[in-house]
C-alpha cells in the first residue's frame, strides 16, 4: 500500500490522540479526523481554546485540558483515557513550543529546560506511558512532529533544534523496538506552514505564500490509516500536498 492508493473511507473509528490541538496543525488534523468518523481526544493548555471544535463535533471530541510541563497532568490523561476507552489507536505528538530566536551563549537556560521538558522530556513521558493503550490496538500509530532545524540543526534556533533532533532519535529507537508488534512510529517534517509559531519565528514573513495547515495534511492522515505499514520514516509534509 502507499499514499497513492489510501482510501481516506476507511479511515474512521478510531480512538486518537491529538497534542496541541487548539491551533494550527492540531487543530486542522483534529477536525479533519473528526470529519471522517473517528474519536479524537484533543488536548491544550485551556479548556476555552478548544470549544470551536467542541461545539461543531460534539459526540466523538474530547477535549482535555493539559500542561504537558506537568508529568502528574500526563498521567491523570493516560488514567482519563484507560477509564473511558479501551485502547488508542494513534498518537500525534504534536504539541510544542519555539522558545528563544538567539545564539547559544546568550539562551536562557530557564527557558531552555522549559523547552526540552514539553517539546522532548515530557512527549517521551507520554509515549511510553500511552504504549500499554497503543498495544490493543489491531493497528497502532505513533507519529512525532519534527521540523526541518531538526533534521539540520541551525545557528540560532537553539533548544527547539534540540529537541526536535531528540524526537527523531526517539523516532528512530521506538520504531525499532516496537518493529515486531503491530505499531509504527514515524516523524513528520511539517515545513514551512501558516500557523502561529511560523510567525513568532518570521514575524516578516508573507504567510500567505505558504500552504496552510490543512494543506498538508495528506501524510499526516495516511500513517493513522490501516494502509500504512512503514516505520521508522522521516516525512516530509510538502511533499505529500494533493496526495490524497
Amino acid at each position: 500500500m502507499s499514499i497513492e492508493t489510501c482510501n481516506l473511507q476507511y479511515l474512521r473509528s478510531k480512538t486518537i490522540l491529538v497534542t496541541g490541538a487548539s491551533k494550527g496543525i492540531g487543530k486542522a488534523l483534529a477536525e479533519k479526523l473528526l470529519d471522517l468518523g473517528n474519536i479524537v481526544i484533543g488536548t491544550s493548555r485551556t479548556l476555552d481554546d478548544l470549544k470551536k471544535i467542541s461545539e461543531r463535533f460534539p459526540r466523538n471530541f474530547y477535549p482535555y485540558s493539559l500542561e504537558l510541563s506537568e508529568t502528574d497532568q500526563i498521567d491523570k490523561l493516560i488514567d482519563f483515557m484507560d477509564e473511558t476507552f479501551e485502547k488508542v489507536d494513534v498518537l500525534y505528538n504534536n504539541a510544542g513550543i519555539l522558545g528563544d530566536i538567539t545564539n547559544l551563549e546568550d539562551y536562557n537556560f530557564e527557558v531552555w529546560k522549559k523547552v526540552l521538558d514539553i517539546n522532548l522530556n515530557n512527549q517521551f513521558y507520554l509515549t511510553q506511558k500511552i504504549l500499554k493503550s497503543l498495544r490493543k490496538s489491531n493497528k497502532g500509530s505513533i507519529v512525532n512532529v519534527s521540523s526541518s532545524v531538526g533534521r539540520f540543526p541551525r545557528e540560532t534556533w537553539g533548544a527547539y533544534s534540540v529537541s526536535k533532533a531528540g524526537m527523531e532519535a526517539m523516532t528512530d529507537i521506538l520504531s525499532q523496538e516496537l518493529k515486531n508488534l503491530n505499531i509504527i512510529v514515524n516523524s513528520i517534517n511539517p515545513g514551512g506552514t501558516a500557523t502561529k509559531m511560523r510567525k513568532e519565528a518570521y514575524p516578516d514573513e508573507d504567510q500567505s505564500q505558504l500552504p496552510t495547515p490543512s494543506d498538508i495534511l495528506p501524510i499526516f492522515l495516511y500513517l493513522a490509516s490501516d494502509d500504512a505499514q512503514e516505520t521508522g520514516m522521516k516525512y516530509n509534509a510538502r511533499e505529500y500536498i494533493g496526495s490524497l
